[in-house]
């Protein structure tokens, strides 16, 4: 009887390995993870100097090497265990975690995912060497070492191929680990930290103990002499660190970065109060650049969330939203929100009064290069997707309704496929503009019915085929720049821009580089403004960063001009005279394909004559 119950039990108890490669999943989800792991381990260890050496974006060689207080055999030995630490002992210490680490399962979820070697010594003690595959250690022996722990990880998911093939390039695993090391030299301004790739150093940290000086060296020079301290103070609570004058915002909140009690952390009640104090000063969809360092009673924190210790929760959100918000706001109020720097846009109503629209004084007439073939093969795609399902509302150049009468079918016709050309006088004839709603979108009506037509889009197309045209006719128009301009990048920044250097210069923007993360900029595409060619090339080079570490996209060769093109465009928000609607219009209606701009969005939208009779009950 009991070997028949025991035939049909279904639940067993998973071996140690299995297990250990099962948490991998959880804490080790790339190359930055084994990084920001093993450097937690050093500060924690009381290290003043952190070299980090990586090969291949860390795919091939992740290697930590600190002076800190290193392991005894023992110790070492007993690291490799889950849930073995020294930063805890028990259930009450999770309630005051003073510590980076304290779960004890980043080391032995690195093994059993890798190749490791570690070298540990400590001051009492001889050196040790482990040699750990796939979790087991395969050699232990006494070497002669220095104090501290080197940590060499190779072959980093050699065992699970499935997490292996989701790795990215090179450069996209090197930028994750740059942005993570640049918040720890932040935070830990006493600590000199070094990154080396492929043999070049990539990042290197003061170590002077100074806030600002670790900042600059991270976010770059021109960064950081636009922030102003910020600092409040309660009673279980301390906010410092720096804010940026409302003159100089990102396209995204890439360099807002939070710390809590040391540790790097994402939070929305930071960033909301963030958007509260600046509300008011700076533009929609821009945003400032915000290092702050929030310390409070251990109590009142809970890092014990998620496993990437990247996610807290505060006891009281009102609090901590109260403090960080009366910090910045202070700090606007004190002096920071002087603005130092010229605005990228010159409001509609003081623009010169050329006989060409604003919009098209502002145009950027850049060369661009565009994949006909895959173009092509997406136009194929949407035909055949067109007649299994109804495309509504957006306005097509693949599928039209045909006229009906109330009561009748309607019927889904493809487009026939040497008519693209024809479909914009089909479908979009005898164009007149109406006016504009809320300063985003022109309203038009056309012979078969109503178009909404967001202007930002559709002036992103127009510019992006100029870059197409001018290319093949003539090149790229420069106008060299009187005094050239210094521009000091982030670490991420830099990173990315070395790898963008040519596309960069193919797009007008003439760049060398000067040393370090300082790039020299000569000349600029002819129509951008020089006063506005800086500010112009930051947002550029903040959305390839942007799309190369937050998207974890391989961007795409044409993405600079695309980029460029947004970036030049009209934007939402602001207002058109009609002329400056008439022409854009125009100038829409001779594209290629007016219909989508080159990120993919819908340009207009439609409702034919025929629904709006519907919708008022006349048809």
């Amino acid at each position: 009887m009991s070997e028949e119950v025991l035939s049909t039990n279904r639940i067993s108890l998973l071996d140690e390995h299995t297990a250990n490669r099962i948490a991998a999943g959880e804490v080790v989800e790339r190359p930055a993870s084994v990084v920001k792991e093993l450097v937690e381990n050093s500060i924690d260890a009381g290290a003043t100097q952190i070299t980090v050496t990586l090969e291949e974006g860390g795919k091939d060689l992740i290697k930590i090497v600190d002076n800190g207080c290193g392991m005894t055999r023992d110790d070492a030995v007993l690291s490799l265990q889950r849930h073995a630490t020294s930063k805890i002992r028990d259930a009450e210490d999770l309630e005051h975690i003073g510590t980076l680490g304290f779960r004890g399962e980043a080391l032995p979820s690195i093994a059993s995912v890798s190749v490791i070697e570690i070298v540990t010594k400590n001051e009492s003690t001889d050196g040790v060497r482990l040699e750990i595959e796939a979790g087991t250690i395969t050699n232990l022996e006494s070497v002669g070492a220095p104090q501290g722990t080197t940590i060499a990880v190779r072959k980093l998911f050699f065992n699970t191929p499935a997490r292996l093939k989701f790795l990215k390039t090179s450069q996209t695993e090197l930028s994750h680990i740059t942005e993570i090391l640049g918040w720890f030299a932040m935070a830990y301004p006493s600590i000199h930290f070094r990154l080396i790739h492929n043999g070049r150093e990539m990042l290197s940290s003061p170590g002077t103990g100074i806030w600002l000086n670790s900042i600059t060296q991270v976010m770059g020079k021109d960064t950081a002499k636009q922030l102003a301290p910020v600092k409040f103070e309660t009673p279980v609570m301390k906010v410092e660190g720096f804010i940026s004058n409302p003159a100089f915002t990102k396209i995204n909140r890439r360099d807002q970065v939070i710390f809590v009690n040391g540790r790097p952390i994402r939070s929305k009640t930071v960033t909301h109060a963030i958007d509260q104090a600046y509300r008011g000063l700076i533009q929609p969809g821009r945003y400032p650049v915000a290092v702050l360092f929030i310390d409070m009673v251990p109590e009142l924190v809970d890092v014990n969330v998620h496993p990437t210790k990247t996610e807290v929760k505060f006891s009281s959100e009102h609090e901590v939203h109260s403090a960080v918000h009366r910090a910045v706001n202070e700090a606007l109020m004190q002096g920071a929100a002087a603005p130092t720097i010229t605005q990228a846009h010159t409001p509609s109503a003081q623009r010169t009064t050329s006989d060409e629209p604003a919009y098209r004084q502002a145009s950027f007439s850049m060369p661009a290069e565009v994949d006909t073939e895959a173009f092509r093969e997406a136009l194929a795609k949407r035909r055949e997707a067109a007649v299994a399902e109804s495309l509504v509302d957006v306005v097509d150049p693949f599928v039209w309704k045909s006229d009906h009468k109330p009561g009748e079918a309607v019927e889904e016709s493809p487009v026939p496929e040497a008519d693209f050309d024809a479909i914009r006088t089909v479908g979009l004839r005898g164009v007149k503009v109406i006016g504009q709603a809320r300063n985003l979108y022109i309203l038009a009506q056309c012979d078969d019915g109503v178009l909404i037509i967001d202007q930002h889009v559709a002036h992103e197309r127009v510019l992006f085929d100029q870059m197409r045209k001018s290319r093949e006719e003539k090149g790229v128009p420069i106008q060299g720049l009187v005094v050239p301009t210094s521009i000091s990048l982030s670490a991420k920044e830099s990173a990315v821009v070395s790898q963008r250097l040519d596309d960069l210069r193919k797009a007008g923007f003439e760049l060398e580089m000067f040393g370090g993360s300082t790039y020299i900029m000569r000349g600029a595409p002819a129509s951008v403004k020089p006063k506005d060619a800086e500010t112009v090339l930051r947002d550029m080079i903040q959305e390839l960063v942007d799309l190369s570490i937050a998207k974890h996209l391989l961007v795409r060769p044409d993405q600079v001009l695309i980029t460029a093109a947004c970036k030049m465009a009209v934007k939402a928000g602001e207002s058109l005279a009609m002329e400056e609607m008439d022409r854009l219009i125009e100038d829409l209606l001779k594209c290629e394909n007016p219909f989508t701009c080159p990120h993919g969005r819908p340009i207009i939208i439609s409702l034919s004559n025929w629904e709006l009779d519907r919708k008022f009950r006349r048809a």
